[in-house]
């Protein structure tokens, strides 16, 4: 079997990037927050930081899984980084406040935790089917 193409691995390695990357941001960042509320000002993350996020996510994971499904021709990558991608999307709406009904940090932090958590798992299913070998 022919080893996958550069692009879709690239893909693959941008998007769990970006998953990571959105993780620290949404996980560890917090906690360093709550422990050292003094730095709290000089670590705060700009604004567009979600929304900059979503907007390098989306291409990443429709290069990824499309490369992907050329390869292997399962979907469940790229419905569950669909799934993710929209999740993120949430926690973006949820940060801005268009939910009235929901505490926008807590929408935003539990949103973006699954999204990132469903695409993290996306790009890593999409790996692992692109390059499994078949059995001899």
């Amino acid at each position: 079997m022919p080893l996958p193409a550069a692009r879709p691995r690239l893909a693959d390695l941008i998007g769990l990037a970006l998953s990571a990357t959105c993780l620290i941001h949404c996980l560890a960042l917090p906690m360093l927050l709550l422990l050292a509320p003094a730095i709290g000002h000089w670590i705060a993350l700009p604004e567009w930081t979600h929304a900059a996020i979503l907007t390098l996510a989306l291409p990443a994971a429709y290069g990824a899984m499309r490369g992907g499904w050329h390869r292997h021709r399962r979907s469940a990558p790229a419905v569950t980084a669909a799934a993710g991608l929209a999740l993120l999307a949430l926690g973006l709406a949820a940060h801005e406040g268009w939910f009235a009904a929901i505490d926008p940090e807590a929408g935003d932090r539990l949103l973006t935790t699954a999204g990132a958590l469903a695409l993290a798992a996306a790009h890593v299913a999409n790996w692992r089917l692109s390059h499994r070998r078949p059995c001899a």
